[in-house]
């Protein structure tokens, strides 16, 4: 490089060294022989020319050398930028390296991410499936169960009718054994006047007929000692008519009383089992009304543009116990226990939506349908132990929209286990 510049140097001097001595006017040889100026003039000139190209090419030189100089400095710099460029150049590399391995890393865990959502959806679907199933057992668990129900209900109002028959007749019954005992408890002293009467008059009358017998006979002795002898014999058996026929009423009077007590403990019987019957049909009909509780709702309308907080569903499929209100969205709890609640939601076009299951203002669960493609479906299930007077609902977290048909896609479903 240094060659270079000395020869266009050297190239420059001479080609300009006339005009630079001579100002810029090139001087003829011709013009020496005009001038009549003789050899000693001539080498003169040449010599003060001589000494004016030197210190003009010193000069030159100075300024090449400086020149130079600086060139060699800047030539310096250069080469120490250019060694921190090759730095930076290692260092832009070695960065590129490490994105690229942190790129490929990211996208073996976007693969992986990937793999794991393609689970979790197909795990959706298939919770999606399982409650399709559970809901439509549930609705034929609740018509079988409404069913038997009402047949209970024909079977129990019957038993009732025939029970309430039964009940009247051993009413009437055991009024007239009532009325019987009374009337028999009031007629035994009569009786045994009457038999007492009777035998006064019997052996009042047997004691004349004794007499008049007494009076016309001739041999008094013989017809007084047979008519004491027959008079012992109808004393006797008087006695003993008058005895059995007390013991026979007496007899008669117990089995009627027994009868009547009998039928006594039969009515309290029929009674006790009337009521333990209606406390069991009372408990049924509970544990029917706990059974039944329960609620399916859903949206028939579509919004694009949906951004609100409580989601309202208005077309109410299922509604047992009325816990659901249609007017605000949220369902309240009519009694303590553990109750089972979805939500599934389908967003509209290529919207994204998110929705949270809300228990007393806090949420619980949240389910998400993405935008990576069009009318994705997000569902999600919340198992909560609520208290009389909780109140759950479904808000929107973030996003917007939903889609539905005439026959509820996006929907929101809860039962009492």
């Amino acid at each position: 490089m240094w060659t270079r510049i000395a020869l266009g140097f050297l190239f420059l001097t001479q080609t300009n060294s006339l005009s630079l001595l001579t100002d810029g006017d090139p001087q003829n040889i011709t013009s020496w022989d005009k001038s009549g100026d003789s050899k000693t003039d001539v080498f003169r000139q040449l010599l003060n020319q001589e000494t004016l190209i030197r210190m003009t090419m010193d000069k030159k030189v100075q300024g090449i050398l400086k020149d130079m100089i600086e060139m060699k400095g800047e030539l310096a710099t250069n080469a120490q930028q250019l060694r921190e460029a090759e730095k930076e150049i290692i260092t832009l590399r070695n960065e590129v390296r490490s994105l690229k391995t942190e790129n490929q890393a990211l996208q073996a865990e976007t693969q992986k991410f990937k793999q794991v959502i393609s689970q979790f959806e197909n795990k959706f679907r298939d919770i999606d499936e399982n409650f399709t199933d559970i809901a439509r057992d549930q609705s034929h668990h609740e018509r079988n169960l409404n069913e038997k129900i009402e047949r209970l209900q024909e079977n129990t109002s019957k038993i009732l009718d025939d029970i309430k028959i039964e009940v009247r007749y051993l009413s009437v019954t055991l009024l007239d054994l009532n009325k019987h005992t009374m009337e028999l408890n009031s007629s035994i002293p009569s009786l045994v006047d009457d038999k007492f009467t009777r035998y006064s008059a019997n052996l009042n009358t047997s004691m004349v007929e004794m007499s008049h017998m007494l009076l016309s006979t001739k041999d008094f002795q013989e017809n007084v000692v047979y008519n004491l002898s027959s008079l012992e014999k109808d004393q006797s058996s008087i006695k003993r008519l008058l005895s059995d026929n007390l013991n026979s009423t007496l007899n008669s009077i117990k089995s009627e009383v027994e009868q009547s007590q009998n039928a006594q403990l039969k009515l309290s019987s029929a009674v006790s089992s009337l009521e333990v019957f209606r406390m069991n049909m009372s408990l049924l009909n509970s544990c029917a009304q706990e059974t039944r509780e329960g609620f399916t709702v859903g949206m028939t309308s579509s919004s694009s543009t949906w951004t609100g907080d409580i989601l309202v569903f208005p077309h109410v499929i299922t509604n047992n116990g009325n816990g659901y209100d249609p007017s605000t969205g949220k369902f309240t709890a009519s009694k303590k226990g553990t109750y089972v609640f979805s939500v599934n939601v389908n967003a509209h076009g290529s919207n994204t939506v998110y929705l949270d299951i809300v228990h007393n203002g806090m949420s619980k669960v949240r389910t998400m349908a993405y935008s990576s493609a069009s009318y994705q479906t997000g569902t999600n299930m919340a198992v909560l132990v609520l208290e009389k007077g909780d109140s759950v609902w479904v808000k929107r977290y973030s996003g917007k929209s939903y889609y539905t048909h005439d026959v509820p896609i996006t929907t929101f479903s809860g039962f009492l286990l």
